[in-house]
């Protein structure tokens, strides 16, 4: 589910941190960060932000489980915008000042 976040009160590490994220990776010019939804490593709220203008462009999605093959990055998630659960995150971040 893609969103954008219009002008963002704070950084894009101190934005998500204070959302209860935590910095995952760099690539190139989008940041990653993860939010846990219990207490163990999956499943959790994945999402990547690039800064575009002043805003944040947001694509998250919910990773079910770690990935299933070695090698691969791929693994179960949900991704669309019928997704109740994004759709509540989504409306979460965009309060956030």
């Amino acid at each position: 589910m893609k969103f954008i976040i219009e002008n963002p009160s704070a950084s894009v590490a101190n934005f998500f941190r204070r959302a209860g994220y935590a910095f995952q990776k760099r690539e190139g010019e989008e940041m990653a960060f993860v939010r846990r939804l219990t207490d163990q490593p999956f499943p959790r709220f994945h999402l990547f932000c690039r800064i575009v203008d002043f805003g944040f462009h947001v694509n998250i999605h919910i990773d079910h489980k770690a990935t299933s093959y070695e090698g691969s990055s791929m693994h179960s998630g949900e991704y669309g915008e019928d997704s109740q659960l994004l759709q509540e995150e989504a409306d979460r971040l965009k309060k956030i000042t």
